[in-house]
């Protein structure tokens, strides 16, 4: 396998590659699983998958490297300098590489006479020998650095030293040890000892007398503990070979685009002369080689990031998918202000065509509530055609995070009615003034008055509607002591406890002539009412809102909008956002503390001889005696 990894080459591929498999892996189970609980098992699961593909595409990576691949200690790995210095800055990422790569020479390898090589030109061979002496040199080493090549003389030409005299002088005896000798200074009190390479040729040995070149490098161990070596590669200049043989090793300097095979050839080459190679420096190593951080930090990061984006993903899918849904829900216009300012109430007041009980005819109105005191919201549910009102019920949910209150509107109720200013049922109003006031808007403005509450917004659905939702919703529980049945509102439910279906629910809020079966015999349930068909309401909505606030994760409340994005109408005041802070308030609601008002009121004949029920308190009464603490200042 070739080690030439491509320069330039990072690790955003690997970290692409791992985190997309990663992703990959969470969207093909995520279809399988809605529940959070599966959605961070899964997102767990991601991560672990990056954490895996990561971990082998950095292992192959580093294997790329000729400085992975090869045998013997890596003592270095030098990043690219951006600087044209040819000293490495002290301080900079580059130095403390070469400082590291001069500790690990010495504490790595053995020998004396060292050479600093590479399997082909253009590695930064001499850069490298000229940073690790003097790196070594400042780390309190004795090191004469040699120019080993008498072609380029490059190392001199770095210095700026002349080639003349040098090692090529010295072994011919022409200059002694400290004419042939330069002195660098590395700072105030540090000098590294530099032998140019000198000119001419050096006779090589005679029989009976000594190697002249073996001497010079003899005399250069007298006064040092590692003389290090700069010499082309051995295919390129013939007296690298010549000093390879009187070297103790070798330090191969590599690059991220070395050829392997090139690089073995070198190393059996140096082995073949005696100077095997010791260790290996990698040159303008890539950034993702140099390991400053650990490979499990890096991994984990990855993972954890895999994890961040799985969740993002999830939940943004869902919001889409909520965004999408809410789009189809049907609207209708909510503009109580407006109402009011075309509708205004008579400077004499609504006159009450009857002649009301003085407590009923002060109760039909209240004082206005501050507007910020509740978050007020009618549910109501309509007849088939949708003019007349059959349930209306007020949730208030006080700011703050109090325990909200349900409030049942008997549809009977007789209140004053803006349009006509005249009374009606409060149900009449949901078919609106003509033209001017939507039926939802008028239905607020009406119930505004007659409890002081600002409405912020209303849910209406028919019929169809409620039965669908329910089903949707997977059934309510209904409990009875006994079986009961309806046959106008085609109730039938056994004794006990019953997941009623949507048609059963219907039934059972609907019901006005309630039989049940005692002792093998139906009769009638005493006390059915309006009043009794509220309770049972109020009973089926917290039954609803129960199932409603089980959802566990964005997917499940997303399926529950795009299944009932079809069975309501709502206000066009109520966005998505406010609708979703709404549900995910009620998924810690308990039921059985919520405060459920009745209004009080008593039977009435109206003019025309229709039967109504009259309100005998306010109320802002009836408020305060359930919950003193929401009107603690008079309204």
């Amino acid at each position: 396998m070739a080690v030439n990894a491509r320069r330039g080459e990072s690790a955003v591929i690997p970290t692409a590659v791992a985190i997309g498999a990663g992703l990959l892996f969470f969207l093909l189970l995520i279809q399988r699983f809605e529940s959070a609980r599966a959605a961070v098992a899964v997102g767990v699961g991601a991560a672990v998958v990056t954490a895996i593909v990561f971990a082998l595409w950095a292992r192959r990576l580093r294997n790329r490297s000729a400085g992975r691949n090869l045998a013997g200690p890596i003592l270095g790995q030098i990043p690219q300098d951006k600087t044209s210095s040819t000293f490495a800055e002290p301080g900079s990422d580059v130095a403390d590489a070469y400082e590291g790569a001069a500790a690990a020479l010495e504490a790595q390898t053995s020998g004396q006479v060292v050479l600093v090589t590479s399997a082909g030109p253009g590695q930064g061979t001499s850069r490298t020998a000229l940073n690790l002496a003097a790196a070594a040199t400042r780390g309190g080493r004795r090191i004469v650095l040699v120019d080993g090549d008498p072609t380029q003389h490059g190392l001199s030409r770095f210095g700026r030293t002349g080639a003349s005299p040098g090692l090529a002088e010295l072994a011919r005896g022409e200059a002694d040890l400290a004419a042939a000798s330069r002195l660098w200074a590395l700072g105030e009190d540090t000098r590294l000892p530099f032998i140019p390479s000198g000119e001419g040729d050096v006779p090589g040995a005679t029989e009976g007398e000594p190697n002249s070149m073996a001497a010079a490098v003899d005399m250069l161990t007298q006064v040092a503990d590692l003389v290090l070596v700069d010499v082309p590669p051995l295919d390129w200049n013939s007296s690298a070979e010549g000093l390879a043989a009187h070297a103790d090793g070798s330090i191969l300097v590599v690059t991220d685009t070395s050829d392997e095979r090139i690089v073995d050839q070198t190393c059996t080459a140096l082995e073949d002369v005696g100077a095997p190679v010791l260790g290996y420096v990698v040159n303008r190593a890539s950034r993702q080689l140099l390991h400053h951080t650990p490979m499990w930090r890096r991994t984990l990061w990855r993972a954890l990031a895999t994890l961040i984006l799985s969740a993002l993903l999830f939940t943004g899918w869902n919001a889409y998918q909520i965004w999408d849904s809410w789009q189809g829900v049907e609207r209708d216009p909510l503009d109580v202000p407006a109402a009011q300012s075309i509708l205004p109430i008579p400077e004499t007041g609504i006159t009450t065509p009857e002649v009301f009980p003085e407590q009923s005819a002060t109760a039909v109105t209240s004082a206005p509530v501050a507007p910020a005191a509740f978050r007020a919201f009618l549910i109501v549910g309509s007849d088939e055609g949708g003019y007349r009102a059959d349930v209306i019920i007020l949730a208030l949910f006080p700011d703050g995070g109090d325990q909200p209150v349900m409030v049942s509107l008997p549809r009977d109720l007789y209140l004053p009615n803006r349009c006509g200013s005249t009374y009606s049922r409060i149900n009449a109003t949901l078919s609106g003034c003509g033209n001017d006031v939507s039926g939802g808007t008028l239905l607020a403005l009406t119930v505004e008055d007659f409890t002081g509450i600002p409405i912020d917004h209303f849910a209406l659905f028919d019929f169809d509607g409620f039965e669908r939702i329910i089903d949707a919703l997977g059934g309510v529980e209904i409990c009875v002591n006994r079986q009961v049945r309806d046959a106008k509102s085609f109730l039938n439910l056994p004794a006990g406890c019953t997941n009623a279906s949507g048609a059963q629910a219907l039934a059972w809020v609907r019901s006005r002539s309630t039989e049940q079966l005692i002792d093998g015999t139906w009769k009638a349930v005493k006390g059915v009412n309006d009043l009794t068909r509220n309770q049972r309401q109020q009973d089926v909505i917290l039954a609803m809102f129960t199932k409603l606030r089980k959802f566990d994760s964005p997917s499940q409340l997303s399926a529950i909008v795009e299944s009932l994005t079809n069975e309501f109408t709502l206000d066009d005041q109520l966005g998505v956002g406010d609708a979703i802070s709404l549900a995910w308030s009620l998924r810690n609601l308990d039921a059985e503390s919520i405060t459920r008002i009745s209004i009080p009121v008593r039977d009435f004949t109206a003019k025309d001889g229709a039967r109504v029920l009259i309100p005998t308190q306010s109320f802002a009464d009836v408020l305060r005696e359930a919950r003193p603490e929401l009107l603690a200042d008079p309204l």
